[in-house]
């Protein structure tokens, strides 16, 4: 009875204690419990609005595909375009300096065919000086000509846009810095051995003026076929060359460009005759 009564009244007295020394729970609080809510609300509020701005990787790399899409596109009209003027402005250069250069030949092979002997310094020179320059000139030129053909129908055929377009963008130079020089010195040497060797281009052997005349031939069909689809030529590389560095392959040589073949061998005709006609000399030789 006694070991009964004493477990009861040892948890009566720890009740009594407890309550007097001011422990109410061992829970938390409702003061604590709201502040942490409090705390971790705002928390959440400043972490969960950045993570809603800040965009996701595979975000960020469609936008800059788009943009770069958007930037390579302009840069591609622009480039186009660019070219385009570029390519017009140098052939109406070219076009200005050949028209130049031809009226001033043509006013010295006229003047000296129906007045004479223009400059009248060219009767000091020696013949042999005229003859040599005639040479080198002719060989310039005729070797100038038939060389650029089988270069031009070699490229034409390699369908390589580098190639292409290496090649047209060099081939004005080629003229302007060979093909035109050489045919100067080679008519103006050919006036002084005329001038020399029977006093004038009036009064030449028949083949003379034959010469002049193939000559006048060969510069009207290289201007008529060859001048006026080099740029239309180096404008449908140029976009060929642009299309290759855009990622295309399987790219065939412009129309234009192959086209250009039978003008090339037409004038490689023509210088043909002239050499036949310088050697041989028709009309003079009798046996």
């Amino acid at each position: 009875m006694l070991f009964t009564k004493k477990p009861a009244l040892a948890a009566l007295s720890a009740f009594i204690l407890a309550q007097n020394s001011g422990v109410t729970s061992f829970a938390p609080s409702p003061t604590r419990i709201a502040h942490s809510n409090t705390v971790d609300s705002a928390a959440c509020l400043g972490t969960c609005e950045s993570r809603q701005t800040v965009p996701t990787t595979t975000q960020l790399q469609v936008q800059l595909f788009t943009k770069t899409e958007e930037t390579v596109s302009a840069v591609e009209i622009v480039d186009e375009s660019s070219v385009v003027n570029r390519v017009d402005e140098a052939k109406k250069e070219e076009l200005i300096l050949l028209g130049i250069w031809g009226a001033s030949i043509s006013a010295f092979i006229l003047i000296n065919n129906f007045y004479g002997p223009f400059p009248l310094a060219m009767k000091q020179v020696p013949e042999r000086v005229f003859f040599l320059s005639h040479m080198i000139g002719g060989m310039l030129f005729g070797g100038g000509i038939i060389l650029t053909t089988c270069i031009e129908r070699l490229v034409a055929k390699s369908n390589n846009p580098g190639v292409l377009q290496f090649w047209f963008d060099k081939v004005p130079e080629l003229d302007g810095l060979i093909v035109v020089p050489a045919l100067t010195v080679s008519m103006v040497s050919g006036t002084g051995l005329a001038i020399t060797r029977y006093g004038g281009l009036n009064v030449a052997p028949p083949h003379v003026d034959a010469i002049f005349w193939a000559l006048i031939a060969f510069m009207s069909w290289w201007a008529a076929t060859d001048l006026t689809t080099q740029g239309a030529a180096l404008k449908e590389v140029e976009t060929m060359y642009a299309r290759s560095l855009a990622g295309e392959t399987d790219l065939e040589t412009p129309k234009v460009v192959v086209n250009r073949h039978v003008s090339n061998v037409v004038s490689c005709f023509f210088i043909l005759i002239l050499y036949s006609m310088m050697v041989l000399k028709p009309g003079t030789i009798l046996h």
